[in-house]
């Protein structure tokens, strides 16, 4: 009894249960059905926590068709008939099973004939539409005109690092200018084209994130509130189960609205600017020099593809990291929640335990790609700088030639 009394106090029921009228020897009993009691000689009804003045018998309550007693036997007898319908369906559709057994077992033989039975079709499941990009920018229709202004800002910002390559490869050829008048006023107007280059590009980086951001955050709002709408109108044994808990609900309204966010807000960002800058380097590239920009071009999938592996391999390095992180943090959420409960029944080490054998198998699993991840990334950025020797190689082959300057070879090799 003690050690009951002592969890009481720790679940802070132990003033409840005082209450009681017998404290901790108070019986609980179970609840039947009114079949139970009908044949009882008086029969109490308790309405709003007291007991009804009135003490009848079954036959003489039913006859007041207002009472409680007579609305509890009503519903009861509801319910009976709903349960009798379902039990009866069950056996029709045993019968009908039964019957189906015979029809193919009587097909067999010849002697015998059997009547065709209804054919019931099981009903297709719910097919959903793919996702789809353009369903999630029609979700941030509203914001149009931020959004024009952000592609507009991200347009004119990725023609600056190509003028900035371009600026900075004249600047490397004024120092090989013999004249030394004419190479302080080149440097002056470099100096100053670069600043022009630096006020343009906090101003157009400014208004390309905000005005992304703030489509960003629209979005989120909006499907954080469709989520939430959407998950209020589940059945509650829904939530019983382990990966619905409000722990992991909270972590998803938290975690997949913000990636769609960064889906939709950043990458549609970086996707205009680069496209930008890639346009400008390559229209510029085989202007000054449309040999080495051909050489330049060829090799680029191949350094894409050296930067892809790096990325494809890191990600993939942390992606049981983030997995036993957000595992974790579900456990310690529940543990948390739960505290009064973890507490009174000495769990606290068991929670501990659970906790870091969360965390035990991608510590593992780390161990083993950590080895491949270095050979990969090595790999990849071995070959990454053995393009840019061949282009080197190749733009000076072409000054050796005199078909272009020291000065062409950096700003074309500065544009990628």
């Amino acid at each position: 009894m003690d050690e009951v009394i002592a969890a009481a106090m720790a679940a802070n029921a132990h003033t409840f249960i005082r209450q009681l009228p017998d404290g901790y020897e108070t019986k609980v009993r179970r609840r039947h059905k009114l079949s139970t009691i009908r044949n009882a000689d008086v029969i109490a009804v308790v309405t709003g926590g007291s007991i009804r003045l009135r003490l009848c018998t079954h036959r003489i309550d039913l006859i007041d068709m207002n009472g409680h007693y007579a609305r509890l036997a009503k519903l009861q007898r509801q319910f009976s008939s709903v349960d009798q319908e379902q039990s009866v369906e069950s056996r029709l559709s045993s019968a009908a099973r039964s019957s189906a057994g015979r029809k193919s077992a009587a097909r067999s033989s010849p002697a015998s004939f059997a009547s065709p039975l209804p054919v019931h079709t099981t009903a297709k499941p719910l097919s959903y539409p793919p996702p789809s990009f353009s369903r999630l920018l029609s979700l941030n229709s509203p914001e149009w005109k931020q959004g024009i202004m952000g592609s507009l800002s991200a347009i004119a910002f990725g023609t600056i690092q190509p003028l900035y390559a371009l600026t900075i490869g004249s600047m490397i050829a004024a120092f090989y200018v013999p004249n030394h008048a004419e190479m302080q006023a080149r440097i002056e107007r470099y100096a100053l084209i670069f600043s022009s280059l630096c006020l343009a590009s906090i101003t157009l980086n400014v208004c390309q994130h905000y005005n992304f951001a703030y489509m960003g955050e629209s979005l989120t709002r909006r499907i954080r509130l469709k989520m939430l709408e959407k998950i209020l109108t589940f059945e509650a044994a829904w939530f019983d189960e382990e990966q619905n808990s409000s722990a992991a609900l909270c972590c998803r309204l938290s975690n997949e609205a913000s990636m769609v966010k960064s889906l939709v807000a950043d990458r549609v960002s970086l996707l205009i600017q680069t496209t930008s800058s890639v346009t400008t380097a390559m229209v510029i590239g085989l202007i000054v020099a449309w040999k080495l920009a051909l050489v330049m071009i060829a090799v680029q999938p191949l350094t894409i593809l050296c930067f892809y592996t790096r990325k494809v391999i890191l990600s993939t390095i942390t992606s049981n990291f983030v997995k036993a992180q957000n595992q974790s943090t579900q456990i310690a959420a529940e543990a948390v929640y739960n505290h009064r409960i973890v507490t009174s029944f000495g769990s606290i080490a068991k929670v501990l335990e659970i906790f870091d054998e969360a965390q035990d198998e991608p510590r593992k699993e780390a161990r083993k790609k950590s080895w491949l991840a270095g050979v990969g990334i090595g790999s990849a950025q071995g070959l990454t700088f053995m393009c840019w020797a061949l282009d080197f190689w190749f733009g000076g082959t072409l000054v050796n030639r005199g078909e272009i300057s020291a000065g062409d070879v950096f700003k074309t090799f500065l544009f990628w």
